[in-house]
């Protein structure tokens, strides 16, 4: 697992904006989505609210772009069902 510090460098590098006041966690969680969203080539990813670039993602993965859409989802092999579901 990655330092604190080194999350904040790749960050950085990846132009999150606001990263230095989010908890481990969540950067974590964070620089994954902007590292999937740029391997997926997501037009503007950097300039994306975070719930319109997973659905980005979900739509360049061949998915249904319903993340953050339904309140009682039951796909539980979904990469995002712990943030979309509160879970």
């Amino acid at each position: 697992m990655a330092t604190l510090k080194e999350l904040k460098e790749t960050a950085r590098k990846l132009k999150i904006p606001r990263y230095s006041k989010l908890k481990k966690d969540d950067l974590s969680r964070l620089i994954q989505l902007y590292e999937c969203a740029r391997k997926l080539k997501v037009k503007n990813f950097a300039k994306l609210p975070e719930d319109e670039l997973i659905r980005a993602v979900q739509v360049a993965e061949g998915n249904h772009p319903c993340y953050g859409q339904i309140q009682d989802c039951r796909q539980d092999d979904c990469a995002w069902i712990a943030p979309c579901q509160g879970r």
